[in-house]
């Protein structure tokens, strides 16, 4: 006679059950799950915000904060829109809506990480990726070439800036290059350059204001400060900053990382549904056992006691 025979109120421990263990394991991992995807929604549902703030000294200055730009649609080219028109509306609207800063000093250190690595909420994988000696001069000292990534960011100097117009421009199949001397960086389009950092269209090729730099200064006005740096940058020699391949593959790699990042809690979370549901199935079909092998108990003891009742009274008839 087994344990459940001799004693039929006797119970296994519930968590000696492996549908018990199964299950368990799964709300345990389906947990992790939960609060793993929510670590991972947070910045992109609003809820923390992944970057510092920049200085209030760079917020309210002349190249700070004006209008955010709540959607990407917007910095499209519209319907009959003239190309001239459209460059510099985009070239303002960019600039209105990202602040010039990106280090406290003139030279990047690792301490302007905080304001230029990737942010942990923003993509963990990359995050830990910039620790990594290999990744770290890059990472830590980041400009994404998305637009979206850059706009949510909020703020850079003039070649992340100049990343975003030209990206957008890309999207569009509309002809547009990167420029960069020393001390600037532009976007050139059609034959016109955009500076967002400054929130400035100028209807000139580079070509034509290297000869004669002074070509900006009406265009610069509101900037006199800048003019004489201004004028020296325009009249250097200006180079391509990137290829359109180099981008079209940063561009991947970012959108490869974006993705990437909510495969491991969504995973946890899979497994942890599943695990749980066979935990019950499982939980189920032991139960359905128990009761089968009881029931089969109760039948053998109600047959045996027929039989030995039976036997009786046929011993009380002989008599």
């Amino acid at each position: 006679m087994n344990d459940d025979e001799a004693v039929p109120g006797l119970r296994p421990h519930a968590n000696s059950s492996p549908g018990r263990r199964l299950q368990s394991l799964g709300f345990f991992l389906a947990g992790v799950g939960a609060v793993f995807l929510l670590f991972v929604a947070a910045y992109p549902l609003g809820l923390v915000s992944a970057y510092p703030a920049p200085p209030a000294a760079a917020i309210k200055g002349p190249l700070g904060f004006e209008r955010k730009i709540e959607h990407l649609a917007a910095l499209s080219r519209r319907a009959d829109e003239p190309m001239q028109a459209y460059l510099g509306r985009l070239t303002r609207t960019v600039a209105g809506g990202m602040v010039h800063h990106w280090t406290e000093g003139d030279i990047w250190t690792a301490s302007d990480a905080r304001y230029t690595r990737i942010s942990i909420f923003d993509n963990y994988l990359l995050w830990m990726q910039s620790f990594l000696p290999q990744y770290g001069e890059n990472l830590q000292n980041y400009e994404f070439v998305t637009p979206q990534k850059a706009i949510d960011r909020g703020y850079g100097f003039c070649s992340q800036v100049s990343k975003i117009v030209y990206s957008i421009l890309a999207d569009q199949a509309i002809e547009a290059t990167i420029y960069s001397v020393p001390h600037h960086t532009v976007v050139e389009s059609n034959g016109n350059i955009l500076d967002s950092d400054y929130g400035v269209f100028v209807p000139y090729s580079l070509a034509s204001i290297e000869q004669n730099p002074s070509i900006i200064d009406s265009y610069y006005a509101g900037f006199e400060p800048m003019l004489p740096v201004l004028r020296d940058a325009y009249g250097q020699s200006w180079q391509p900053l990137g290829t359109a391949e180099g981008f079209r593959e940063v561009r991947a790699y970012e959108a490869k990382f974006e993705n990437l990042k909510w495969f491991p809690p969504l995973m946890l979370l899979a497994m942890g549904v599943l695990f749980a549901a066979g935990g019950a199935l499982l939980n189920r079909r032991e139960r359905v056992t128990r009761f089968t092998k009881r029931a089969i108990a109760t039948a053998r003891r109600y047959v045996l006691f027929s039989i030995l009742f039976a036997r009786d009274n046929q011993s009380n008839s002989g008599r």
